[in-house]
């Protein structure tokens, strides 16, 4: 008798602010609020007073500035392709890639912040990154693409940036990126959710592994038998994998012929590092 046991699961930044890196917002917040002082911390800067020099992000776009004709139109940044990019779907532990084309820059300066609320976070100023938080850099794309990066994301990164320019009043780009973590989970030949499944030595052992909610195609699914991969093995013989991944839902089966009491124990399912279902 094999008894197989299966359960399913789920895969304050102090910064400072040089003054002599940073003249154009030094400049908007003396016009809005007296001056930032060389050696303010981000912390600070994230009050209120910030806060209120990035107040222009919430009025609705005219941030292409139409009303504006000439010569002075021709001098005006703007976003290149504001309409597509405003949501953003990344997977858990991904790279995600947030686009801010920005034409006719000229003098100014493209900068990232995290907006939660009232609260403002810089990241990055220019080629400049302003988190301690590694995994965020500014990722600049020629001629015109201040890619704001995040390495190894977190269901914490998920929420509402913004990529602004420092024309005065500020021009906004708002992006909304979401996490999605894939749901992993081990069925039987039924279909149905399995915690202990019971096979007769000399029969085929049948593990169906289903993955949903992948925004990013996948093909590293890996068998393991305790510690032990099973994709690989060719020292049991007997065992086989085979993934089909035509739809939205990826549904990977393991087959082990000859069951014997060694194959006894827990079988896990897992999408890289990224999920789990056991």
């Amino acid at each position: 008798m094999i008894t197989v046991l299966i359960f399913a699961s789920l895969a304050g930044v102090i910064l400072t602010l040089p003054q002599e890196l940073l003249p154009g917002l030094v400049d908007s917040a003396e016009m809005q609020f007296g001056g930032i002082e060389s050696g303010q911390t981000a912390s600070d800067a994230t009050g209120a007073s910030l806060s209120s020099l990035w107040s222009y992000s919430t009025v609705t776009e005219d941030r292409y500035d139409h009303s504006l004709h000439g010569d002075q139109h021709e001098l005006t940044p703007y976003f290149q392709d504001y309409e597509n990019i405003t949501n953003i779907t990344a997977q858990l532990g991904s790279t995600a890639y947030l686009n801010c084309r920005v034409n006719r820059l000229r003098d100014k300066t493209v900068s990232w912040v995290r907006r939660d609320g009232e609260k403002i976070k810089l990241l990055t100023w220019g080629l400049h990154t302003y988190s301690n938080d590694a995994r965020y850099s500014l990722n600049f794309e020629h001629p015109n693409n201040w890619k704001l990066q995040i390495k190894y994301t977190q269901r914490r990164d998920q929420g509402s940036y913004e990529c602004q320019v420092s024309t005065h009043p500020p021009k906004v780009l708002s992006v909304r990126l979401n996490i999605v973590a894939p749901v992993v989970e081990i069925i039987d030949e039924r279909g149905a959710s399995v915690h202990e499944k019971f096979y007769k030595t000399g029969s085929t052992i049948e593990l169906k592994c289903t993955i949903s909610q992948m925004p990013q195609a996948q093909t590293f699914i890996l068998w393991r038998h305790g510690d032990h991969m099973l994709n690989y093995d060719t020292s049991r013989g007997g065992i086989s994998v085979k993934t089909d991944m035509s739809s939205s839902v990826i549904v990977s089966t393991l087959f082990i012929a000859n069951a014997t009491p060694k194959d006894s124990g827990n079988y896990t399912c897992s999408l890289g590092d990224v999920a789990t279902g056991s």
